[in-house]
């Protein structure tokens, strides 16, 4: 697996366009969080075919998905650029939606995680969009991986808007099968929740968070990480950073752990939101 082409964000960020056998082309993206440590992002579809309403990648809609060599490749693609040196974590939050792709992902983590591998499971987290059926089946099978869920709202109204999933698997059995995992993983969950003005950003908006989060059982072993708003070719915008920042504040005085994500890469759009081909 080689790059086609790749760009270098200011504040480090590296972003590769990967052309596959089959000459099907996808976006993989490596951070550097901290200078002793490298995340590589890496995709598990070409495309996507949820159609998240602030989400690049799903303008494009669903190419094919990724076969477990074609994603084992791009940790492998990095650790050769890196000689070596890295990455020491692995995130599956690049194009697509992991668990519609399940067998795939679930044989590349096998692989990713044996001896040869290099990687430890609580060094790689995957995302979902909330595919429920798939992530019962992650609860049974892989809760030694840590789990995030783009959440992004917490009332199916909203959500039903921003994240059209939610009209299969609302909230309620979302919320159940979450507890499943918490039940049987001992690893922390993550709430992933991007900021849209006016969309996801009230009061209102952080009190059904709360609510949600606290609601799932275990709220000590939930994180929320919220996320700065990336431009795309949307009709969203972020939110303001005072209503940002009131909406943080609230979390953080009702006791959850939530976190205001840093977002890298933007420069060259290869930020959370910002995939596409």
């Amino acid at each position: 697996m080689e790059a086609s082409r790749w760009v270098r964000s200011a504040d480090g960020t590296i972003k590769a366009v990967l052309r596959l056998e089959d000459g099907v082309e996808i976006e993989s993206v490596l951070l550097r969080p901290s200078p002793r440590r490298w995340t590589a992002c890496v995709s598990s579809q070409a495309g996507c075919g949820l159609a998240c309403a602030f989400c690049a990648t799903g303008l494009m809609g669903l190419r094919r998905d990724l076969v477990a060599d074609e994603i084992v490749g791009q940790a492998s693609f990095w650790r050769r650029q890196l000689q070596g040196e890295g990455p020491q974590n692995l995130v599956f939050m690049g194009m697509g939606e992991p668990l519609a792709n399940f067998d795939e992902v679930a044989a590349a983590l096998k692989r990713l995680t044996a001896p040869k591998g290099g990687f430890a499971p609580s060094r790689i987290a995957v995302s979902t969009a909330g595919v429920v059926p798939a992530i019962e089946r992650f609860a049974q099978e892989l809760a030694d991986f840590p789990l995030a869920v783009s959440l992004h709202a917490a009332t199916d109204a909203v959500r039903d808007r921003l994240v059209p999933v939610n009209r299969a698997y609302p909230l309620a059995p979302l919320a159940v099968v979450l507890r499943k995992y918490l039940a049987r993983s001992r690893r922390k969950l993550m709430v992933e929740y991007v900021l849209l003005e006016g969309a996801n950003d009230s009061p209102h908006d952080a009190r059904a968070l709360i609510d949600y989060v606290g609601g799932l059982g275990s709220s000590e072993r939930v994180h929320v990480n919220l996320i700065d708003y990336n431009p795309t070719a949307t009709r969203f915008a972020p939110s303001p950073e005072a209503r940002a920042a009131a909406f943080h504040a609230q979390l953080r005085r009702a006791g959850l752990a939530a976190t205001r994500r840093r977002n890298r890469g933007r420069d060259v759009a290869g930020a959370c939101g910002q995939l596409i081909l």
